[in-house]
């Protein structure tokens, strides 16, 4: 008997501890990264090294595993006296996860059960302000303003750095023939972790003339934002039954769960 399926969309390395942790709990997976992931190569003139600033701030893993690439390919180390800034929690994991960087010193919105935006951390953020003079924004390219706006509406100088390219990753035929294929159990799941990748999987979607799986999928999304996109994407598409969207934390094991009690639903 098939197993009820999820498809996985978030970028290649992402994706392999939920689908072994959906594989333990009996879900089958499909890893399909919705967008492809390319690093930029920068001109030492386009660089910016990290004694530059007070503090610089990642919006993303994969900013984080791009910069420190970069950084270390320089020769360079993180300096001591240089704070760190994460959107979230996987990112302030990954951060700490860097040769030189201390834990104290990365800001992040800690409670679990925040939304894990640039909301969240700008609490985390405001009350060290009078500490900060220059900060840097790690980012693809890209990306809200919302967090640079508002340090500089503080008078604070900010400098964007586009570490990353996305880019829509191209489904193929066979690939599509295994999401039709999935959904002969009834039941399918779509993990969606950013408002760009699900425009990159409806572009898919319609290329592969799958509408009528896309119709029937169950949804989980980590913002809101990413929820109120999805939904307008679906109504553009002349459907208007309302889908199982399900909401949750970027957090793996809330993402599990979530997967989980979607795909369970009677």
């Amino acid at each position: 008997m098939n197993l009820p399926c999820v498809l996985l969309t978030r970028p290649a390395g992402r994706n392999e501890t939920l689908s072994a942790a959906l594989a333990v709990q009996g879900f089958s997976s499909l890893v399909l990264p919705a967008l492809s992931l390319q690093a930029q190569n920068l001109s030492e003139e386009q660089w910016q090294d990290p004694n530059d600033f007070d503090l610089v701030l990642f919006v993303s893993s994969s900013a984080v595993n791009f910069y420190f690439a970069a950084l270390q390919a320089r020769g360079r180390s993180w300096p001591n006296n240089v704070l760190l800034a994460a959107v979230g929690l996987a990112t302030a994991t990954r951060l700490r996860a860097q040769p030189g960087v201390s834990s104290q010193a990365v800001l992040h919105p800690e409670s679990a059960d925040s939304l894990q935006d640039s909301e969240a951390l700008w609490t985390v953020m405001e009350p060290r302000l009078t500490q900060i003079k220059r900060v840097l924004i790690v980012r693809g390219h890209n990306g809200r303003e919302w967090l640079g706006q508002q340090l500089e509406s503080r008078g604070i100088q900010v400098q964007r750095l586009a570490i990353y390219q996305r880019s829509p990753a191209q489904w193929s035929v066979e690939q599509g023939l295994q999401i039709r294929t999935s959904l002969q159990t009834g039941r399918l799941a779509v993990l969606l972790s950013s408002s760009q990748s699900a425009d990159a999987v409806f572009a898919n979607v319609q290329s592969l003339g799958l509408m009528d799986v896309w119709a029937r999928c169950a949804y989980v999304v980590i913002h809101p934002r990413i929820e109120e996109h999805l939904r307008s994407l679906l109504l553009q598409a002349g459907i208007t039954a309302p889908p199982v969207v399900k909401r949750c934390t970027p957090d793996d094991d809330d993402i599990v769960a979530a997967l989980m009690a979607v795909l369970s639903r009677d």
